[in-house]
C-alpha cells in the first residue's frame, strides 16, 4: 500500500501548494519564515526552552524522554504571535479548513539526540474517522534544516483519504518531510505522521501552529494563560 510514497517539490506557489494539499494532505512551503523571523524565533524558543528546564517544567526532557515541548507560545513571544497569524499561511489553512479558523494552538517540539519516534498518528484522532472532511491543520515551521538524520516529520502522504486511524500494531512505511530552515511543512488533519527520531548532535527545532474549525475548542486557553 505505501511502496510508492513520494513528497509534493516544495513550493512558493500558493495554487500548487493548495493542489498538494488536496492529493498529498500535506504541502511544504518554501521560505515561509524571512531571515529575520528565523533568527528571532530560534534565539526565543531556544531563551524559552532553557528557561523551562531550569525552572523544571514537566514538559521539559527526562533521562528517557530528551525531547522537550514548549506549550502556549502566543504568551511567550512577539515573534510567535506574528508567525501564528502569517496571512499567507492562514490562506492556505482556509483551504483546508474553510473560512471559519481558530488557532487552537502554538506549541514547539525540540527533538534531541536519543529521542524516540513518535507514534504516527492523525492530529484528529479524537473526532470520528467518519467525518468526511478534516477538521483541524497544522503548520510545522522547520526553524533548522529538518532532514531524516535529525528526527524530520514523518509521513504518509495520502493517508488523509483513507478513512480511518492507524491501528497500533500495523507495519507502517513512512517517509521523512524534509526542508531547509524557513520552510514550513502544512498538513490535513487527518494525515498519518509522527515526529522521527534524531540521531544527531544537534537539536530539531519546530513551532507548530495548530488551527481548528470555529465551532471546536481549542487545545489551550489562550485568555486564561
Amino acid at each position: 500500500m505505501n511502496s510508492m510514497l513520494q513528497l509534493p517539490p516544495i513550493t512558493s506557489d500558493p495554487n500548487e501548494a493548495k493542489r498538494h494539499l488536496d492529493e498529498y494532505g500535506l504541502a511544504r512551503i518554501g521560505d515561509a519564515l524571512s531571515p529575520e523571523e528565523l533568527r528571532s524565533a530560534r534565539a526565543r524558543l531556544t531563551e524559552q526552552a532553557d528557561a523551562e528546564i531550569a525552572a523544571g517544567s514537566p514538559a521539559g526532557p527526562t533521562a528517557g524522554a530528551p525531547n522537550q515541548r514548549v506549550w502556549n507560545l502566543i504568551n511567550k513571544g512577539e515573534i510567535f504571535r506574528r508567525i501564528a497569524t502569517s496571512t499567507r499561511m492562514l490562506d492556505l489553512v482556509r483551504h483546508v479548513l474553510g473560512p471559519n479558523i481558530l488557532l487552537s494552538s502554538m506549541t514547539a517540539n525540540i527533538a534531541r539526540k536519543g529521542g524516540r519516534p513518535m507514534v504516527i498518528h492523525s492530529d484528529q484522532n479524537y473526532i470520528p474517522v467518519e467525518t468526511p472532511y478534516p477538521m483541524v491543520c497544522d503548520v510545522a515551521w522547520m526553524l533548522v534544516d529538518f532532514t531524516e538524520e535529525n528526527g524530520a516529520t514523518r509521513v504518509i502522504p495520502g493517508s488523509h483519504r483513507w478513512g480511518r486511524l492507524p491501528h497500533a500494531d500495523e507495519p507502517l512505511t513512512t517517509i521523512p518531510a524534509t526542508g531547509p530552515a524557513g520552510t514550513a511543512l502544512i498538513f490535513d488533519g487527518r494525515l498519518w505522521h509522527g515526529t522521527g527520531a534524531n540521531v544527531k548532535d544537534e537539536s530539531r527545532y519546530a513551532l507548530f501552529t495548530y488551527y481548528c474549525r470555529a465551532f471546536l475548542r481549542q487545545q489551550e486557553n489562550f485568555s486564561l494563560s
